[in-house]
């Protein structure tokens, strides 16, 4: 039977569940005539406000031919690409730094071909993990290696759960499909926009952790890399928890947060570079003026969901920008830092993303520096300062945007937030740096154009300053072995290759199906 791709099928909110029936209508025949109807795509489109609708891009056999018609194509058979495998030679022991997404894809599918692998976490497991962060909310006690992004699952765990990629390849699939068989929705396979949120999140770690003690691999929580052992530009022993072990492959997975790393690294004469990054802040709004604005009033959203933006402006003469970045509707804000006497802020949703309030980062880039530690240090000195600028108690430093674009601290009591710890009335012009403050300023007048009230409701939580690592370790692009030493495997956000959970743990993939054992 001929097979047919039908692009951006039209389907009302109601009628998520009869993509057959709607399909079979629009081509005017038989419903039984559509056969092995496949969803290979599902987004909502909002862009007529008032008037959002399901968009499909659909698979789909049948026995007659078809005239053409908009948005209906013949599809012809294409074959596979499948990855290199087998082209990195390596011990037939691995030792993996770090249990976010890249070291646990990592050490998921090095298993799976037959390599021994011990995996090796400085926080705790996610269930431990969550009970620290629940008692650090309520004493402010910082635990640095337990908290919002070290431990089990790394910072994902603690976010929206966005599983979004811009390409999709062999290897993010095979993530997606691996979540898939360890409980996840397989909507994940085709929605354009995929989240779980963080309370499945935890679900996925279980069973991800269970797969792998059942494959025979070691995990190793509350275990520290603290330093290693190069001879000949060759890897040669990591220092564990204070004991010294062989190690012929280590691979180092850290988050975009593992500083500590950074500098060890380059003690030992391994390779990094600085790289761009971006810093700011995050706003939040009522999500019910987010749904009204995207959707339109008398719009259910309890068919759409909680209603999401995506907001771009060219700032300081097109010079610069400001963008929103890690958008979670419904979702809560949360202090994050890695280091004591700092305080940077994030965002994080449940699966439900029902919650009353809306938020997300609004963030410029900040370039490169001529210096390798130009990046790092420039994020620590706002973390620093809006530490100190909360008392030193986590309170975060806030503004409306209002007060902000009149550059001057709010007189009146701040609106209400998610953020846990307590907010603390600032002006943020008065410590965050200009060209940062002006792209913003920018920004936000640009950002009212096309959500009207953005400015009179929206309040700014500062600082945002983890959006990516400011550094990279330099790694041969085909092997992602270390460009100055053998035996060390460099992978995911904190090596400054990837970003988000999905990119990351394909990164994981990637390595692993590379991996040849040494004879």
């Amino acid at each position: 039977m001929p097979k047919y791709q039908f692009r951006e099928l039209p389907v009302d909110l109601d009628k998520k569940d009869n993509v057959d029936i709607v399909l079979a209508h629009t081509l005017r025949i038989p419903l039984k005539a559509i056969q092995n109807l496949e969803i290979e795509r599902l987004s909502l489109d909002s862009r007529k406000r008032g008037f959002p609708h399901w968009s499909y891009n659909v698979l789909f056999e049948t026995a007659q031919a078809l005239k053409p018609q908009h948005g209906l194509f013949k599809k012809e058979s294409e074959s596979k690409t499948e990855p290199i495998i087998n082209s990195v030679k390596v011990s037939p022991v691995i030792h993996v730094i770090g249990a976010g997404p890249a070291g646990l894809w990592a050490t998921l599918h090095l298993l799976r071909r037959g390599f021994q692998v011990k995996l090796y976490e400085q926080g705790k497991p996610v269930e431990a993990r969550f009970r620290d962060i629940r008692r650090f909310f309520i004493d402010r006690q910082f635990n640095p290696t337990s908290n919002v992004l070290f431990g089990e699952g790394g910072a994902g765990a603690f976010s929206d759960g966005k599983l979004n990629t811009r390409t999709r390849t062999i290897f993010s699939q095979k993530v997606l499909e691996d979540m898939v068989d360890f409980g996840i929705s397989k909507e994940i396979l085709y929605l354009s926009k995929p989240h779980i949120g963080t309370n499945k999140l935890v679900i996925l770690l279980r069973a991800l952790r269970k797969e792998i003690l059942n494959l025979g691999g070691e995990i190793f929580f509350e275990s520290k890399l603290e330093d290693i052992e190069i001879q000949n530009h060759q890897i040669s022993k990591i220092k564990i928890n204070d004991t010294w072990q062989t190690c012929d492959t280590l691979v180092l997975a850290p988050g975009h947060s593992a500083r500590d790393l950074y500098e060890l690294l380059y003690e030992k004469g391994v390779s990094l570079e600085p790289k761009g990054f971006a810093m700011g802040v995050r706003v939040e709004h009522p999500q019910t003026l987010i749904n009204e604005r995207q959707f339109g009033k008398n719009v259910d959203i309890q068919l759409t969901g909680s209603a999401e933006y995506a907001l771009t402006a060219k700032t300081l003469k097109a010079t610069s920008s400001a963008y929103s970045f890690c958008m979670c509707p419904g979702g809560v804000l949360v202090p994050c830092a890695s280091e004591q006497g700092t305080l940077a802020t994030n965002g994080m949703s449940h699966s439900h993303r029902k919650g009353p309030f809306a938020n997300g980062a609004i963030v410029v880039p900040v370039q490169a520096g001529n210096n390798l530690w130009d990046g790092l240090n420039h994020q620590r000195r706002l973390e620093k300062a809006a530490f100190e600028i909360g008392e030193n108690s986590y309170r975060a430093p806030a503004q409306s945007i209002e007060a902000f674009l009149n550059n001057k601290r709010d007189l009146d009591d701040l609106k209400k937030s998610s953020y846990p710890c307590g907010l603390i009335p600032n002006n943020l012009w008065d410590w965050m740096d200009s060209f940062i403050c002006e792209s913003l300023y920018e920004g936000f007048l640009s950002f009212e154009r096309k959500i009207p009230g953005f400015i009179k409701n929206g309040m700014i939580i500062a600082p945002e300053t983890r959006t990516s690592s400011p550094l990279r370790i330099l790694r041969d692009l085909d092997s992602l072995e270390s460009v100055s030493t053998k035996g060390l495997f460099v992978l995911g956000e904190g090596a400054g290759y990837a970003g988000g959970i999905v990119t990351s743990a394909a990164d994981g993939v990637r390595f692993a199906l590379k991996a040849k054992k040494l004879n």
